[in-house]
């Protein structure tokens, strides 16, 4: 078995208990945003994906999840679209 991803873990001790306020909650995501660059976070990603999957009834992985998806967000696109303008046929 892998060791365990060190910003998945973060995240899901971040989210710690239901009973965070809004405010706890932006301020774990912006944690989790300036400490870990977009391909790390996509790591830890699909490492609570995959716990999730394997036990559905994963609540803590579950929250960590939802904060690594903002921390995601937060990030910004990568690549974002092109919208250069086609010529018409």
């Amino acid at each position: 078995m892998a060791a365990p991803d060190p910003i998945a873990e973060r995240a899901v001790a971040l989210a710690g208990g239901s009973g965070a306020s809004s405010l706890e909650v932006d301020q774990a995501v912006k944690s989790l945003a300036e400490s870990a660059d977009r391909s790390s976070l996509e790591v830890a990603q699909a490492e609570l994906v995959r716990r999730v999957r394997l036990r559905s009834d994963d609540y803590q992985a579950t929250a960590g999840l939802s904060l690594v998806n903002r921390a995601l967000a937060l990030t910004g696109w990568q690549n974002p679209y092109d919208w250069k303008h086609r010529r018409k046929p």
